[in-house]
């Protein structure tokens, strides 16, 4: 390369290239820049070659495996930052809708858990009203007090077991009305502040958790397995024919909103900051790229043609 127009590479020009590209993608339509149908195309036709690839299968486990190898002590390292919007986030006033809850409650699951929880606590409450028995026994009369104690005790047995039983069928009886309950008190518009600190308190105790015991909930479900279903996901998804038709609707879709608008009108100017930082990734890979050997061969063959540069 010319060592006269190498330094007026070096010297802004690498830069002002970087500039021309970047400023043509932001000023052009986005029409003129997706193609829906070509972009459908080969993204479907990425997508089938990685699933059909048995090596990212093993790449992933690969990846997965040394991540689990790594797991550090102590709790995650989450920026403060990123933590207090987290928080303020979770706290923000939300209420389900109430129809919506109540479906997802009406599982038989979620009743057994209800069901076991209350019946819990009426037969432990029940436990406390069994005939009481005057401490230190009662008075000594022998044989009669003997057995004054034995129908005490026969009597509580037999009324801790009536009572057990009634709880069971009375929780068996009201279990639906329970799950309303619970739908009930989940969408009530006067505990949203309780909620709302419920899940900022969730989200302090996983982010004050030692990674080793979130690591360890992880490990229960089976990454290896999770590797494996993850895969057969992609595949099936891959494997359908309406997979490149669907994709390209939704980038047509997405073309005909932005309609002759260029990137840089839909931004708004939002994009100041972030343009600057892809402007000045650019630029540095374009001053990075010109000191290379590639470049100058390729330079050489643009001005002088291949065969003198060769």
């Amino acid at each position: 390369m010319n060592p006269a127009v190498h330094a007026r590479l070096r010297d802004g020009g690498a830069d002002r290239l970087a500039d021309l590209m970047l400023d043509d993608l932001l000023d052009r339509p986005l029409s003129e820049l997706v193609d829906a149908r070509w972009m459908a195309e080969r993204l479907v036709s990425s997508v089938r070659s990685a699933a059909e690839d048995p090596r990212v299968e093993a790449w992933l486990r690969e990846r997965v495996n040394d991540l689990r190898a790594r797991v550090p002590e102590g709790p995650p390292q989450i920026p403060t930052a990123i933590r207090a919007p987290l928080g303020e986030l979770m706290q923000r006033p939300y209420v389900p809708d109430r129809v919506l809850v109540g479906k997802l409650l009406d599982h038989s699951t979620a009743q057994l858990l209800l069901k076991n929880l209350f019946q819990d606590l009426l037969i432990a409450f029940a436990r406390r009203l069994k005939p009481i028995t005057p401490k230190g026994g009662l008075p000594s009369f022998g044989r009669l007090s003997r057995l004054g104690e034995g129908v005490l005790g026969a009597m509580g047995h037999e009324i801790e077991h009536q009572i057990e039983q009634k709880a069971r069928e009375f929780t068996d009886q009201a279990v639906q009305k329970l799950v309303d309950k619970m739908a009930d008190h989940l969408c009530n518009p006067d505990l949203v502040v309780e909620y709302g600190a419920w899940r900022a308190h969730g989200l302090d105790v996983l982010c004050g958790a030692d990674m080793r015991v979130l690591a360890g909930e992880v490990e229960k479900l089976d990454p290896e397995a999770l590797i494996a279903t993850g895969a057969a996901l992609v595949r099936g998804i891959a494997a359908r024919e309406e997979l490149a038709g669907e994709i390209e609707a939704v980038l047509s879709a997405a073309m005909e909103g932005a309609g002759t608008r260029s990137a840089r009108e839909m931004l708004g100017g939002v994009e100041e900051h972030g343009l600057e930082l892809v402007r000045d990734l650019l630029r540095q890979r374009a001053r990075a790229v010109i000191e290379t050997d590639a470049f100058s061969r390729w330079f050489d063959e643009i001005v002088t043609g291949p065969e003198t540069a060769s």
